[in-house]
């Protein structure tokens, strides 16, 4: 029995002793996942739209927990950087073999309005963003070398925190669009 009540205390406190992690302040992300749901809707006038909702999914870690914006935080920033995107990709497409870099004529990326960490104080997070792009299929004007028919696609992807502090970019896989 003493055995065990000092195995059971000696755990105890190993688990007592687990700091929190320590990550940079720049915020640091990986790729995960890019998933297409393709969609069908149709306005009052009985014209359909066939659209593919591509969703993007990348990990991050950040030192001081300051991912996101409330729409405070957006009316702040845009003083200081009047073209802030939180989530902002570069789209390739790919012709021949070999990737292009495509600039349509709006941007991609996008805000996250909705804040990682609660409350103002600094810490470290880790978790997923999830950012959808949509993609008509009878309207893609605006998008350079995209066809409508099966293209493939890649994106450099990074974020941007509250400091205004970039991360890495990182790449997503080849994407299909326009397959169904």
């Amino acid at each position: 029995m003493k055995k065990i009540t000092f195995f059971l205390l000696g755990l105890f406190g190993m688990l007592g002793c687990v700091s929190e992690p320590t990550f940079d302040v720049i915020p640091y992300i990986g790729f995960n996942s890019a998933r297409i749901l393709t969609k069908t809707s149709s306005d009052l006038l009985g014209n359909t739209t066939k659209r593919d909702s591509l969703i993007l999914t990348i990990n991050f870690q950040d030192g001081d927990g300051d991912l996101g914006l409330t729409q405070d935080d957006y009316k702040k920033l845009i003083l200081i950087q009047p073209n802030l995107r939180t989530f902002d990709v570069d789209l390739y497409v790919k012709k021949k073999g070999t990737y292009i870099k495509s600039t349509p004529s709006f941007p991609l990326g996008g805000n996250h309005f909705q804040r990682y960490k609660e409350g103002d104080k600094p810490g470290p997070i880790e978790g997923t963003i999830d950012f959808s792009i949509n993609f008509d299929y009878n309207n893609f004007s605006g998008i350079p070398y995209l066809t409508g028919k099966k293209d493939t696609i890649r994106f450099d992807i990074w974020i941007t925190d509250r400091a205004l502090h970039k991360s890495n970019v990182v790449q997503s896989n080849d994407i299909v669009l326009f397959g169904n």
